[in-house]
């Protein structure tokens, strides 16, 4: 289902227990009228109890970072459409929505339940949900939890702490040890210094010492992983 972006109200409100918390479409690309869109919640009146947050939610994790607008752009150019791919921290999950958009089965995971929520709602307008290839599912990358099954894992700018760079590296590392053919690709900002100890981990893998972050954003073929390195100051907005 094609959905026009102009057809969506600027501001609408989801409906969360003891709040209607107000959310934003933020398309991919602002000048394509049918590009896919994920929602953003909105800043809210400090002085109104209604429009706050729900306990426990972090706000941060209901908005569209730079990193996952490359994500989604890289995800237009290479992602299999035949692929099943799932997102680690997905926040608002246009990466998700993106790849949907291109025909591909996604899982959409994260720890904050109003981020799921919201990328739910944004997929169920645009007929993912109905077609029966979307899915959402709390995931907590500090855990020992199995993986979700799919041919291409993406991390975007998920390393808020050392914490959970560990966690991302150790369940990155499974991948890479498995039998399979599933790739992984990670996206950070040159800034985040935890992604660094996500990168140390790695590099104690047999054949992955000489793993780098890498400018050059056009993923080869046979990689089983690759890391973006990216600039804020080159993120597409158009």
């Amino acid at each position: 289902m094609i959905v026009n972006i102009n057809s969506i109200p600027p501001k609408k409100y989801l409906s969360l227990p003891n709040c209607n918390l107000p959310i934003t479409p933020i398309p991919l690309q602002r000048s394509e009228p049918t590009s896919p869109y994920c929602y953003s919640a909105s800043l809210t009146p400090v002085n109104d109890e209604s429009l706050s947050l729900p306990l426990g939610t972090n706000f941060l994790a209901t908005q569209v970072w730079p990193s996952s607008r490359t994500a989604s752009f890289i995800l237009q150019r290479h992602c299999n459409p035949l692929w099943t791919v799932c997102e680690f921290g997905c926040g608002p999950g246009l990466p998700s929505l993106t790849a949907a958009s291109l025909g591909a089965t996604v899982i959409a995971t994260d720890v904050d339940t109003t981020a799921l929520q919201m990328v739910q709602l944004a997929a169920q307008e645009q007929g993912f949900v109905n077609d029966g290839r979307f899915f959402t599912q709390w995931f907590d990358l500090t855990s020992q939890d199995t993986l979700p099954e799919a041919d291409l894992y993406v991390l975007s700018d998920v390393f808020e702490s050392s914490s959970v760079a560990t966690g991302a590296a150790r369940h990155v590392k499974t991948l890479l040890d498995g039998t399979d053919n599933s790739k992984v690709w990670v996206f950070a900002q040159s800034d985040r210094a935890q992604r660094e100890v996500f990168l140390k981990s790695l590099q104690e893998i047999d054949g992955y010492d000489d793993l780098e972050w890498t400018i050059n954003h056009e993923p080869e073929e046979d990689a089983r992983i690759w890391l973006f390195d990216l600039n804020e100051m080159d993120v597409q907005y158009n």
